[in-house]
């Protein structure tokens, strides 16, 4: 006895619709949308801190999740992970909260003192780089308290 299979009908079009959907749509769950692998599960980066410069000319990143996870990055290696605490991460929104994006710079940095370095803060689709040389308020507060976790490495 000959088992039915499944067949698309329609007009040719149709069919290639579904085809290319089907295909999007198994390429989509089979990359995993793009996130890595060690990333907390269902969970998007909330902000991240990108740090350059300095005498070195090194680079670093912290990027904290949702639920208050974090990873750092130094030149492109993996660093650590850590988590902050409530407190830190209840800080951390209220400050995020407190910034006006739509009022400051896309670029605050000084022309003076080359070796220094220069943080991008970037959060919800706005990037903020800045040198610190000019106090922008909840920025240099949420930049010190994530340069913190740079500086330990965790």
């Amino acid at each position: 006895m000959r088992r039915p299979t499944a067949r698309v009908t329609g007009s040719p079009p149709l069919r290639w619709l579904f085809v290319l959907v089907a295909t999007a749509l198994l390429t989509v769950s089979a990359s995993g949308c793009g996130a890595l692998a060690d990333e907390p599960a269902g969970s998007g980066g909330l902000v991240s801190l990108h740090r350059e410069g300095g005498y070195a000319g090194r680079w670093d990143q912290v990027t904290v999740y949702d639920d208050g996870t974090l990873r750092t990055e130094h030149q492109g290696a993996r660093g650590g992970r850590a988590r902050l605490t409530d407190q830190e991460m209840g800080r951390l929104r209220a400050l995020l909260c407190e910034v006006e994006f739509a009022d400051l710079p896309r670029r605050s940095v000084s022309d003076i003192g080359g070796d220094r370095y220069v943080y991008r803060l970037t959060y919800r689709g706005h990037s903020i780089a800045t040198d610190q040389s000019q106090k922008l308020g909840a920025v240099d507060e949420v930049i010190d308290l994530l340069d913190l976790r740079l500086a330990g490495g965790r």
